[in-house]
């Protein structure tokens, strides 16, 4: 009979540890999800504030029109950060203060 005891605190302990294992598992495979989520996400911000910033300081005047407008869709998405509200920022104040920004800004008027 002691034996059975034993058996069944073995076999329950056992079954405990498995279990554990499984949510810990579970557990560290959405961690890791979550965290490449995160690194999908970052990389497609740095692709896509690289490509304005390339363009937006570029002395083609279409070029620096067409970062304009993709700062501008870029800013009013849901998943917007304070990074890209940051870079937006950040761009419109270099054009602003650009050398020849304000002779350009007069002749199209």
């Amino acid at each position: 009979m002691d034996i059975g005891w034993i058996s069944a605190l073995v076999s329950v302990t056992s079954a405990s540890v498995a279990v554990g294992a499984l949510v810990a598992s579970v557990l560290d495979g959405r961690a890791g999800r979550r965290n490449a989520e995160f690194s999908v996400h970052r990389d497609l911000w740095w692709q896509r504030w690289s490509w304005v910033a390339d363009r937006a300081t570029s002395d083609d005047e279409g070029k620096r029109a067409a970062a304009g407008v993709m700062s501008a869709a870029l800013v009013t998405r849901s998943w917007t950060s304070d990074d890209d509200t940051w870079t937006s920022q950040a761009l419109a104040e270099y054009e602003a203060t650009r050398p020849g920004a304000h002779e350009q800004q007069e002749g199209e008027r």
